[in-house]
């Protein structure tokens, strides 16, 4: 992944993380997080399997509980940007 890939990535789980609230699901009868997870992560390019797991999961916390899980996925993140980017 290249910097601008994971740039995004975090920005977009940035908004989202804005914008969730626990009570979204009452609201929003057609809410999915998934949904949220799959936008962030649309224009992110390929990755291993295993990295994908990692990334939908980390994902998913970062916008129901920013403050616990920011660091989680900057670390992971910026770790699959390749050497050079």
């Amino acid at each position: 992944m290249n910097r601008d890939a994971a740039d995004e990535i975090v920005q977009k789980a940035g908004i989202l993380a804005v914008l969730y609230y626990p009570e979204i699901h009452a609201d929003d009868p057609d809410y999915r997080l998934a949904n949220d997870v799959s936008w962030v992560l649309e224009e992110a390019g390929e990755f291993a399997e295993g990295d994908r797991e990692m990334l939908v999961d980390i994902v998913s916390r970062v916008i129901i509980d920013p403050t616990g899980n920011r660091e989680a996925l900057t670390d992971f993140v910026y770790g699959l940007v390749e050497d050079g980017d």
